[in-house]
């Protein structure tokens, strides 16, 4: 099914079942409950934080016959992720640790995660991937924001490419470094649309190299493409195309670590985003990394994965202008993150001045936002197609004003200065995909 692009006018048309337009009346019961609870949790109190203290690290020794005679060196541990949360959040059971953590924080997790998202539809997210189970979408769901902590999505968002960069040298002389090599080595492209008209991600996996960088760059790479690229996905184009490219792929490229994490990420943390996955010119040898990936893929993810030989296969799901040249091997038709970016990305702030009028707005939206929320919820009564209208146009106010502050909740990437995502003079968030036949899509209003 093609999918048929917003207007103008919020309509309930062409919506899929299980999302925001569409909601049975059990459906609409099960996510007030989740907002229910979800609210609840923000006004709690929390305890004090007690930030990670490595220097009672065991050292451990490296080199030397058979381990003995080496040198001690700092035992490894991550020096960004972890950095500013408590370390009870994430190594206490979910129930232990959910009440440590300040509600305030949990919130601000939140709106992170919603983002330029209609709030329904990131709840709808969980609900969906849990089967409309509540307790177990809540768990999901509360089990997201503390990893959102604990990974600083937010000050990754905010921070932008250039500021990322500086901070991870600070954290660690050669982590911005790493971090900017593995950008240049064109490991992961941006760029599409399928022919779903889903945003897709290419992941070059003859350019990585296990021992080049620590897995920490690897899994704020990860983060950083993920948080930056979901910016497009929403409705109607609610669901991302990932291709692995392994092309040239040999055993020296394999970094199962990295794989474990990007799989955690599509199924605990990014519910119902993949759409579609292609595993391009696999060799033979990856037949036996395959028998080990596949357990740790959930039947919904599995299923939405296709092996494509060659270019010809790979072009049933997207158009050749929609491919980087590493795969298309055709240098006069660059995709847009193929091209140098015109000027470096201009870094972003770590911590949001709060008291920038955009944000002042923004977080005023989100109070209204919330307010009607609780109003809506005390109302037991299913209100039908006018309800779901409703919501979609207070979704529309906040994403509007969401998108207004993204300027300065957002620090740009090279992604924005190449103008695959721009927000332009008159606050209206642009995508534009190729230097081919896709036409420039305003989105601003889409909910």
């Amino acid at each position: 099914m093609s999918i048929v692009f917003p207007t103008g006018q919020i309509t309930l048309d062409n919506r899929k079942p299980g999302h925001a337009g569409t909601l049975t009346a059990d459906q609409v019961k099960s996510l007030k409950s989740l907002w229910v609870r979800l609210l609840d949790l923000f006004a709690q109190a929390g305890d004090t934080i007690h930030l990670p203290d490595h220097s009672h690290d065991r050292p451990v020794k490296k080199g030397g016959f058979l381990g003995f005679g080496g040198k001690p060196q700092e035992a490894p541990h991550d020096y960004f992720i972890g950095a500013t949360s408590d370390p009870r959040w994430t190594t206490l059971p979910l129930e232990k640790a959910l009440p440590l953590i300040p509600g305030a924080l949990l919130h601000e997790a939140f709106w992170g995660l919603v983002a330029t998202d209609n709030p329904d539809s990131t709840l709808l997210r969980f609900l969906r991937a849990r089967k409309w189970d509540l307790d177990a979408s809540y768990n999901m769901l509360v089990n997201t924001l503390r990893w959102r902590l604990e990974v600083r999505t937010n000050e990754i968002v905010s921070l932008g490419e250039t500021g990322l960069i500086e901070e991870l040298e600070k954290a660690k002389p050669g982590l911005g470094i790493s971090f900017k090599d593995k950008l240049d080595s064109k490991m992961v492209v941006l760029g599409g649309p399928d022919k779903s008209a889903r945003g897709c991600c290419f992941v070059n996996v003859q350019v990585h190299h296990k021992d080049d960088q620590p897995l920490e760059i690897m899994k704020l790479i990860t983060i950083y493409i993920m948080e930056t690229s979901r910016v497009i996905c929403n409705y109607p184009m609610d669901t991302v195309c990932i291709v692995f490219n392994l092309e040239n792929f040999t055993l020296s490229n394999m970094d199962f670590e990295a794989v474990k994490f990007l799989v955690e990420c599509f199924q605990a943390y990014y519910p119902e985003t993949l759409g579609l996955a292609c595993v391009h010119k696999a060799p033979w040898v990856f037949s036996t990394i395959w028998s080990l990936i596949t357990p740790l893929l959930d039947p919904v993810v599995a299923s939405k994965i296709v092996f494509t030989k060659n270019l010809d296969d790979l072009k049933k799901y997207i158009d050749a202008e929609g491919l980087p040249v590493i795969i298309t091997g055709d240098k006069t038709k660059p995709s847009l993150d193929d091209l140098a970016p015109p000027r470096p990305p201009q870094a972003g702030p770590k911590c949001v001045p709060a008291d920038t009028p955009v944000i002042r707005l923004y977080w005023e939206t989100v109070n209204v936002y919330e307010i009607d929320t609780k109003q809506w919820c005390a109302v037991p009564e299913f209100g039908g197609d006018a309800d779901a209208l409703a919501r979609l146009r207070l979704a529309q106010q906040y994403r509007i004003a969401r998108i207004k502050a993204e300027k300065v909740l957002r620090g740009e990437t090279s992604y924005h200065t190449k103008g695959l995502v721009s927000i332009d003079e008159n606050d209206r968030l642009i995508i534009n995909y190729t230097t081919g036949s896709w036409v420039k899509k305003d989105i601003t209003e889409w909910v």
